[in-house]
C-alpha cells in the first residue's frame, strides 16, 4: 500500500473544473481546498499506480504547480518475497567501496 499527499497550486477560477478531473483519476481523491491550493491523497497498491496518477495529475489543465509533500510504501509485503527467495546476503563483496559503485538507474525516465 502507498499512500501520498500531493499540493497542486492553481488559479482559483478553475479550481471547481479541476478538482471534477482529479476526482476521475484512479487512486487519487480531494481532501482539501483552500483558495488556490488543493490538497489531494494518492492511494495505490503499488509505486508504479502512484507515479502514474502523478503524472496524470502534472498533466491537468490548470496546474500551475504540483509537488508531492508526502509519501509512504508499505513494504512488508516485498520484504516476505526477498525473504522467501532465499536470499543469501553473502552474494555480496564486503570488500566493495561505496565509490566503485556505479548507480544507471532513473526511475522517471520509466513513466
Amino acid at each position: 500500500m502507498n499512500l501520498s499527499s500531493v499540493l497542486i497550486l492553481s488559479k482559483e477560477e478553475k479550481i471547481s473544473k479541476l478538482k471534477e478531473q482529479i476526482q476521475n483519476i484512479p487512486c487519487c481523491s480531494v481532501e482539501l481546498i483552500e483558495e488556490e491550493k488543493i490538497i489531494v491523497v494518492i492511494e495505490s497498491e503499488n509505486l508504479e499506480d502512484e507515479l502514474k496518477a502523478y503524472k496524470q495529475l502534472e498533466q491537468l489543465d490548470g496546474v500551475v504547480s504540483i509537488n508531492m509533500v508526502f509519501s509512504y510504501q508499505d513494504l512488508d509485503e516485498e520484504r516476505e518475497k526477498i525473504l522467501k527467495s532465499n536470499f543469501k546476503s553473502d552474494a555480496f563483496d564486503e570488500n566493495l567501496k561505496k565509490d566503485d559503485i556505479e548507480y544507471y538507474g532513473n526511475i522517471f525516465r520509466k513513466y
